[in-house]
């Protein structure tokens, strides 16, 4: 479909039934706010503290108004939240098809089966779909995920993913259409900087390292621990925080170690900023990805990165600079990155202000929302 010659405001509905990247969302609604566009989020109750407070755009919250204020345990709550899950997407198509958006644009699917049929039957009444793939290859389930995410890629008339590692991955392992797919860098998570201040939520005695976010296998937590005796060698005051909810058994892993604090629940965001922000660096030995917020929380206040050589991070490091890599699962290369980064301060602080350049530019909301925009009019007459 060719370009849309007009530059008229957009009337932008943005979807994320259960919130799973509600800080994206927001930078991405008010950046193309600020752009002049009438934006919309469809999405849930937040249920961990406050979310970030809308600017300039409306929130519209129409999935699990009732599970989520249970308090009985998520696995208990499933059968709930999937029957109000098909509610949610009932009043979702019936507001949407009366308000005709120019574009819906989806940012994660939950019950990826039974989404297909409803994004097609949206299609079919004539409105332009958009997914990003923040996960182009999934990072948790085995080979049936996989294909279901590839067939739910494939329903969608533009998907966006954040690096070339991703667009190579919608394409050749997903079977998606080389000419639907656009290459959108993920933004940096400025919002972060206007966060309530607060103090860290540990007592910051020595050097520290943190790996914050959800604890997942994928994400290498036993590497970092395995790494940490030989960080320690070289400098005995270091601090380690590994800080999330854990989403794995965590009960294997060396956490009473010298210098380790497991700080295991969701962070707020005053205090994941507080963190970041006390930190001397941010370690994320992932075994697989595509690209993290965790990156991109981290780039928005000043703590330079070590990285695992996988996914869009090469991309990261190659083209702006950004982090020292390790090759995937290789302890003893990550606690020597760590270690070299933790003695030579002036290494950091050019990491810091590589950083600081890219977040400034390639990752700010001004380049990503226009970049983002420019996919939308591909698609609107």
């Amino acid at each position: 479909m060719a370009a849309s010659p007009d530059n008229r405001a957009l009337d932008v509905a943005l979807i994320d039934p259960s919130g799973y990247s509600r800080p994206y969302d927001h930078e991405l609604a008010r950046g193309l706010a600020v752009r002049g566009h009438r934006v919309s989020l469809w999405t849930a109750r937040f249920v961990h503290g406050d979310a970030p407070r809308p600017v300039g755009y409306a929130v519209e919250e129409v999935f699990y108004a009732r599970s989520n204020r249970l308090s009985a345990p998520a696995a208990a709550r499933r059968p709930a939240k999937a029957a109000e899950h098909l509610a949610g997407l009932a009043t979702l198509r019936r507001r949407l098809l009366a308000r005709r958006p120019d574009v819906v644009h989806v940012q994660w699917s939950v019950l990826r089966p039974v989404e297909r049929r409803f994004y097609r039957s949206l299609a079919a009444a004539g409105l332009p779909l958009v997914h990003t793939a923040h996960d182009p290859l999934p990072n948790v389930g085995g080979e049936s995920r996989r294909r279901s995410v590839a067939a739910t890629a494939r329903v969608f008339d533009r998907v966006i993913v954040h690096s070339e590692w991703g667009r190579r991955a919608l394409v050749e392992r997903c079977g998606v259409e080389p000419g639907r797919v656009r290459v959108v860098p993920h933004g940096v998570l400025g919002y972060l900087n206007e966060a309530p201040s607060v103090p860290p939520p540990v007592d910051v005695v020595g050097p520290l390292v943190v790996l914050p976010g959800l604890i997942r296998s994928y994400k290498g937590v036993d590497v970092l621990l395995r790494a940490w005796p030989a960080v320690c060698a070289r400098v005995p005051s270091a601090q380690l925080v590994i800080a999330g909810r854990p989403m794995m058994d965590i009960g294997s892993l060396q956490i009473g170690q010298p210098g380790v604090t497991l700080l295991p629940r969701f962070l707020s965001d005053a205090e994941l900023a507080a963190l970041i922000r006390a930190a001397d660096l941010v370690a994320l030995p992932y075994r697989t990805i595509d690209n993290s917020g965790v990156v991109f929380a981290a780039l928005a206040l000043g703590a330079p990165l070590v990285l695992s050589d996988v996914g869009g991070f090469r991309e990261l490091h190659d083209l702006w600079g950004i982090g020292v890599l390790v090759p995937v699962g290789d302890h003893h290369a990550l606690a020597d990155a760590i270690a070299e980064l933790l003695e030579h301060p002036d290494r950091r602080e050019a990491l810091g202000r590589t950083g600081a350049a890219a977040a400034s530019g390639a990752f700010s909301w001004t380049a990503i929302a226009a970049a983002t925009e420019a996919v939308y009019r591909e698609l609107v007459q």
